[in-house]
């Protein structure tokens, strides 16, 4: 049996969507036309890419480990369609907020002089570390790693200073540096997403403390800023979000030793678009940057 374009665009619909009912809206075709279309390539598949439930439709195993190479299917299908229509369709760069600033500004200006095409941002939280990426919703993101899907490939661009962000009044905040064992016995906000790799690495654990009075789960770099304002816990940030996401009630100390993350620009390993080619040798030319693996911190 054949994979055909329409059956991969009915699974990457419902993958965003997570259900079928919002992928026919999306798609503008009937629920049983989408479930049909799915059932095609899972009888290509010869197994399930997604569970079918009452709340709707989540990925297996085997769906998430396709989603990025079907969303890359699906994007060139797209952008060979507006050629042939005569049009040079725009760009979507994904970012998570503290990867905003100055970087970002940057980034988005070269890719725009590579590209020749009007590039959008769409901001992303928590649960899509990837920024659109694995859902295809982007087709650039600014990333902070590391990320657990190797579907991804990375160039790094710019590096930071881990800090810890402690309410005003904490005794902690009159810290030059901290260290490990200065965050023993503390409440941590964490947080929820659903790539564990990027999620422990900006976990306490990450330290090497051990000592844990609880944690506090947070969507989003704001709710995380609000909370730690609230004195409900403390957080493992980068310095430069002082930066881009002041906090009144908030204090970022520096970790002490040569602790760092890094920020990233990330694309689809097999999104091979002639545009993202382009895009990725004149960044490359001027950074003489490589790509890593999203797995590299």
């Amino acid at each position: 049996m054949d994979i055909t374009l329409p059956a991969v665009r009915a699974f990457v619909a419902v993958a965003r969507a997570g259900s079928f009912r919002g992928a026919a809206a999306a798609l503008g075709v009937s629920q049983p036309t989408v479930s049909a279309a799915v059932r095609r390539l899972e009888a290509v598949a010869g197994r399930p890419l997604l569970v079918r439930d009452r709340d709707g439709a989540r990925l297996t195993e085997l769906g998430a480990g396709v989603l990025a190479h079907a969303a890359s299917v699906t994007a060139a299908a797209d952008e060979f369609e507006a050629l042939l229509a005569g049009d040079a369709p725009g760009l979507t760069v994904g970012f998570m907020g503290e990867a905003a600033g100055t970087r970002t500004s940057t980034l988005l200006g070269a890719v725009r002089r590579a590209s020749g095409r009007d590039v959008r941002l769409r901001r992303f939280d928590f649960d899509d570390p990837s920024c659109g990426l694995l859902a295809g919703t982007s087709d650039l993101a600014v990333v902070w790693p590391p990320l657990t899907d190797d579907a991804l490939d990375l160039m790094v661009v710019g590096a930071d200073r881990r800090a810890v962000a402690v309410p005003a009044g904490d005794p902690l905040s009159r810290a030059s540096v901290l260290g490990p064992a200065d965050l023993g016995g503390r409440v941590w906000v964490v947080p929820r997403s659903p790539d564990p790799v990027w999620r422990d690495f900006r976990s306490p654990g990450s330290l090497g403390v051990t000592d844990v009075a609880g944690e506090i789960g947070s969507g989003a770099i704001e709710e995380t800023l609000e909370l730690v304002a609230a004195g409900q816990g403390i957080a493992l940030l980068s310095r430069s979000t002082d930066e881009h996401y002041a906090r009144t009630g908030v204090v970022f100390v520096p970790l002490s030793g040569d602790r760092r993350c890094t920020v990233a620009l990330a694309w689809r390993r097999a999104d091979t678009r002639p545009v993202l080619s382009r895009i990725l040798a004149e960044l490359r030319r001027h950074s003489g940057a490589g790509s890593r693996s999203p797995r590299d911190g």
